[in-house]
């Protein structure tokens, strides 16, 4: 049966405690709790938020569908596999397969009345290709009387639950007196059932009576539905919402059976987002502190404060720390694992470590549900470490192996132990071992650097001097196999000028067509204008590696000159190919600052001898063009500042059009602009002196700002 439902539901799998496996949803970089099966204890952020809504609705889909083929299969016999059962029900393909009568009778009507239990009807009756079908299909009330009918004619009490459901819930839709369908049937076909239909038809009734304008009665039904046992526990706080006043929350406590069912009120009560959680936990506590509700909102509480690890800055870290503390310190129950690593992780956060283990070690000396003690033990540990050796390696090793072996498919434990290895080692001077941390969870080939890929080569293939460096070098190989480095030594070579060695490694990468020659100038941006050029980069490796042969040979050589120092700034940030340099290229910022200087001195003294040589005036022109560009790619790095988006990236102020003005007054100040004078002063007749006042903006606006 195809069960599309509107009332959202969600299951989880039971038992008391299960390994943090999977905790993406909850937008926390690091959950060091278990998971608990108590109905929301997993779910910390608001219950009302639109992520957290979808986030059950999926788990819901999944799940249901699970344990309603199960239903089937146990139905039908074991003579169908799951995935036959799912084409049935799901699908409706291959029904020939089946051969009870009955059960084909039953999913037929299934299809008969489906359009008018789903979600989408209005649309689906207005909109959709199978209107048509409306035309001469029963009307909601003819589906209910045939249900009925079958429910009455059939033998199978399984059908007989299902017909019920079908025919109550589309009087419950279309306000066809559910109540007396209610009434009349569901006490004899459930009296001793454990079906799914069970916890849909309690939904449906709880609805059913607020519909009744029955609204305190409703929300009563619907807590009944707040077990871990129960399908679709989650609709009593969805629609606790109904309780608006004090009168309502009185009439409310009268329905309560017992101190349980009152527990639950103020559970649910607590669960809204502007709950006084506090208060909420001492109205249970003066009921009975025992209670595994108590500790459900105790544990939500505590799972919301995992914020704290976040590497955004940007959340509010608004845990209530200290009120916590104030309260639990003196809370007493027979099982305190929660109260003491609420106290420990609160303390913590408060910066009183010492605290922390004391409530710690009461959970560890108990030897019972220890790991989560443990884990908050080990994170305390790498607080502490100053200076790291190899012993201290192997500490944080063995340690991190042993909890790893309890913390399920999470890597948590491992992701937080290099994070806190990137500053420690950082803080020890160990520099390259703080890199290679780094490194752990993703590649970030951007920060690399040629020393640090050669250093990186070399760890992967040497003896490890530690079991911690055994280990992350096994997840750096794995990394590599995924992903080559040889692309990113390729680009590193060729930032650092090393042509030939570039040439040397025969990567693949090297048979890349380079969009803009580095040996082309113009007038307009930084070079990247023109016809595309058709050159590979290892073409142009080897004329590089060709120049600067000629360039031994031959060193006043205008042309070869002229050559080289047009690559060495198209290799620039400023330049056409500076996308050969990096694998991620920036348009606003740039890396390597000290390489970005040596290119551009370079290509300095290479243009002056190039113009030392020329004897063409037209050519001395262009060369002095090249010579005041590159003079002002200089002042920008001069002027840049660190971005604070990655390790060792610079942006600089000319980017943006608005401020270039007074940019270019800092620029004159300076004593910038020898070479934009020159171009006025000795080229001034020239054409492409003429050319260039017309098409560079960098010109007129230096004159200009001379001018003023």
């Amino acid at each position: 049966m195809i069960l599309r439902i509107l009332l959202i539901t969600l299951i989880l799998k039971v038992s008391i405690f299960a390994c943090a496996d999977g905790w993406g949803y909850e937008h926390k970089d690091f959950v060091f709790l278990e998971k608990r099966v108590l109905p929301f204890a997993n779910f910390s952020e608001d219950l009302n938020s639109a992520s957290t809504y979808n986030d059950i609705l999926y788990k819901y889909n999944k799940e249901v569908k699970e344990l309603n083929i199960k239903e089937w299969q146990d139905f039908l016999g074991k003579d169908f596999t799951k995935k036959e059962i799912e084409e049935f029900i799901y699908k409706r393909e291959n029904l020939e397969k089946i051969k009870n009568p009955e059960v084909l009778e039953y999913l037929n009507f299934v299809k008969e009345q489906e359009p008018y239990a789903t979600s989408d009807y209005y649309y689906y009756k207005k909109y959709s290709y199978n209107k048509k079908l409306f035309k001469d299909a029963k009307k909601p009330e003819e589906l209910i009387t045939i249900a009925l009918a079958k429910l009455e004619k059939t033998n199978s009490l399984w059908l007989k639950q299902r017909y019920f459901y079908l025919a109550f819930r589309l009087a419950h839709f279309y306000k066809k007196q559910p109540l007396d369908i209610y009434n009349k049937y569901y006490a004899k076909l459930f009296k001793n059932s454990n079906t799914i239909i069970k916890d849909w038809v309690q939904g449906l009734y709880a609805g059913a009576l607020i519909k009744n304008s029955n609204i305190v009665k409703g929300v009563y039904e619907f807590t009944k539905l707040f077990e871990e046992d129960t399908i679709n526990w989650h609709l009593s706080f969805y629609n606790f919402h109904h309780i608006k006043t004090n009168k309502q929350w009185n009439e409310l406590l009268s329905y309560a059976k017992d101190d349980e069912e009152k527990i639950k009120f103020f559970t649910l009560r607590a669960l809204h987002k502007n709950a006084n959680l506090i208060e909420e936990l001492k109205n249970i506590e003066s009921i009975n502190v025992n209670s595994k509700w108590y500790d459900l909102l105790l544990y939500r509480a505590l799972l919301d404060s995992q914020h704290y690890f976040d590497n955004f800055q940007g959340y509010e870290r608004n845990f209530q720390s200290k009120k916590f503390i104030q309260y639990l310190t003196n809370v007493k129950k027979k099982n305190m694992h929660l109260v003491n690593l609420s106290l420990a992780y609160y303390n913590y956060f408060e910066k009183k470590p010492e605290k922390a283990k004391i409530y710690l070690s009461k959970i560890i000396d108990s030897k019972e549900n220890i790991h989560e003690a443990e884990v908050l033990d080990y994170i305390l540990y790498l607080d502490s470490i100053k200076n790291i050796d190899i012993k201290t390696e192997n500490i944080i090793y063995k340690k991190m192996e042993h909890l790893i072996k309890n913390h399920g498919k999470s890597n948590n434990i491992q992701v937080y132990t290099f994070k806190k290895l990137v500053n420690i080692f950082k803080e020890d001077k160990q520099n390259f071992k703080s890199f290679l941390s780094s490194q752990y969870q993703y590649r970030e080939v951007d920060n690399f650097t040629l020393e640090r890929f050669n250093k990186y080569e070399k760890f992967i293939t040497s003896k490890k001097e530690s079991k911690l460096q055994e280990y992350l070098a096994k997840k750096l190989e794995k990394q590599n196999k995924d992903i080559s480095l040889k692309n990113t030594e390729v680009k590193l070579l060729v930032n650092n000028l090393k042509f030939q060695e570039a040439l040397n490694t025969k990567h693949k990468s090297l048979n890349t067509k380079v969009q803009f020659s580095p040996f082309n100038v113009h007038i307009k941006g930084n070079n990247r204008a023109g016809t595309q050029n058709q050159f590979t980069l290892k073409q142009i490796l080897q004329k590089l590696v060709v120049i600067q042969k000629e360039l031994k040979k031959n060193p006043n050589s205008p042309m070869d000159n002229y050559l080289y120092a047009n690559a060495l700034y198209n290799l620039s940030f400023a330049g056409n190919s500076d996308i050969l340099t990096t694998v991620y290229r920036s348009t606003y910022s740039y890396k390597d600052i000290e390489l970005q200087k040596q290119k551009l001195n370079d290509s300095i003294k290479y243009y002056k001898k190039a113009i030392q040589n020329a004897k063409n005036k037209e050519f001395k022109s262009k060369i002095t063009y090249m010579l005041a560009k590159s003079e002002l790619a200089l002042f920008d790095i001069k002027a840049s500042k660190h971005d604070g988006y990655g390790e060792n990236r610079y942006s600089f102020n000319r980017t943006w059009m608005y401020n270039q003005h007074e940019i270019y007054k800092k620029y004159l100040k300076k004593g910038y602009g020898k070479f934009f004078d020159k171009l006025k002063e000795d080229y001034g007749n020239t054409k492409y002196y003429q050319e260039l006042i017309k098409e560079c903006s960098n010109l007129r606006v230096y004159e200009k700002a001379k001018t003023k």
